[in-house]
């Protein structure tokens, strides 16, 4: 009886250290890799679940961020939750701060462009540094806006923090007026999941990203290695990540010696906003892709991905058989009717060395000429059936 209890402890630990690294678990792909059938792990799920510990979606389970939503959690302070002075809240939850007792060694400031689609993964892995480093995390979400996240930068620096950590709301800081805030900090100041080869700086700006053109690469040479030759792409015109995408995908097939085909490129450009204007234009995508005589797709993103499959599906088009599959972000890549193989950027990680290095520049060298880092992380690819022979 003990040693069950202690394999049942032990798949709910596994649980949670999947859901900490990837944001998402797929319950069958997870039963199949474990071992165990589909019932324990969705039993897993259900009480891991009631214990606030994650959140149950069709299919399997995704993170949850923030405090338990256990019924036993006590709520301390006004009814509202939110803090006594303006500025952007403390991440809640678990290892967000240190003991109470225990003064931090410093505040660190975080500021994305969002706290929902990808930026979770990246959230977790500085949270997780923070707790392991004795840092305390503050959090700003610009939604996307530069107006926003030049507020919440000045906020945050008004405040006192001790480094910053930002991800801007666009592709590049060039010429921006993020730029001239950032580089006129007197504190460590860290670009996260952005380039920074374009910015003209004093040389104060480290970043530290995910090299989304070998993803992109990776993705092309999966697919190549499956003997596709007429690989499409089709990239989300609005994502800060598109133009490397596509720069990956060109140098890929240029180096296996194809030649590049403008009808295999696509670009979506209708906003999320507006569903049914979206499913008509990926549906012109697919399309595209069945004249051009494609064999094989990279979509980025997932949400875009799972949308062309299902288009693909409803005019029977089989996946693999007729169209192979790779989605790009792996958020929710895995429940689709026919889970996709997809590129797996290192999110997790991406905000971990982050907290890292910008707590390396206040350590026992502070003011000291340490080498600025510009740190590229690769993506990784998981292979599930939308790629399966």
């Amino acid at each position: 009886m003990e040693a069950a209890r202690m394999l049942t402890e032990d798949r709910k630990n596994q649980i949670l250290r999947e859901l900490a690294l990837r944001g998402s678990l797929n319950a069958a792909e997870f039963a199949r890799r474990m071992g165990i059938s589909g019932m324990t792990v969705r039993r897993d799920l259900a009480f891991l679940d009631g214990q606030g510990l994650l959140q149950r979606v069709h299919g399997g389970a995704v993170a949850v961020m923030g405090p338990p939503r256990g019924p036993s959690r006590q709520v301390h302070g006004n009814s509202g939750g939110a803090a006594s002075e303006p500025g952007p809240p403390a991440l809640a939850g678990s290892g967000m701060r240190p003991p109470a007792r225990q003064r931090p060694l410093a505040t660190i400031g975080m500021i994305v462009p969002t706290a929902t689609y990808y930026f979770p993964g990246i959230i977790r892995g500085a949270e997780t540094a923070a707790q392991e480093l004795g840092v305390r995390l503050v959090l700003g979400v610009s939604n996307y806006s530069p107006a926003e996240e030049q507020r919440q930068i000045q906020r945050l620096l008004k405040s006192g923090v001790d480094g910053l950590l930002v991800t801007p709301s666009g592709e590049t800081l060039a010429n921006t007026p993020t730029l001239d805030l950032l580089a006129s900090a007197e504190v460590p100041v860290i670009v996260v999941e952005r380039s920074i080869d374009d910015v003209m700086d004093d040389g104060s700006l480290e970043s530290v990203r995910s090299d989304h053109v070998r993803g992109a690469e990776i993705a092309v040479n999966h697919l190549l290695a499956l003997g596709h030759r007429k690989i499409a792409l089709c990239v989300r015109e609005s994502s800060p990540t598109a133009s490397r995408v596509l720069e990956g995908y060109r140098s890929a097939l240029q180096k296996a010696g194809i030649p590049h085909d403008p009808a295999m490129t696509w670009t979506i450009t209708t906003d999320t906003n507006d569903p049914e204007a979206l499913r008509q234009e990926v549906d012109g995508i697919v399309d595209g892709f069945a004249a051009a005589g494609a064999t094989a797709g990279i979509i980025h993103n997932d949400e875009d991905a799972l949308m062309f499959a299902d288009l693909c599906e409803a005019r029977g088009l089989r996946i693999p058989a007729d169209l192979a599959v790779v989605a790009y972000d792996d958020e929710i890549a895995s429940f689709g009717t026919v889970p996709l193989s997809a590129i797996a950027p290192p999110k997790f990680d991406v905000g971990y060395h982050a907290v890292q290095m910008c707590l390396n520049r206040l350590g026992p060298r502070r003011g000291s000429r340490l080498a600025l880092q510009r740190v590229s992380l690769s993506p990784t690819l998981v292979i599930r059936d939308s790629t399966a022979g």
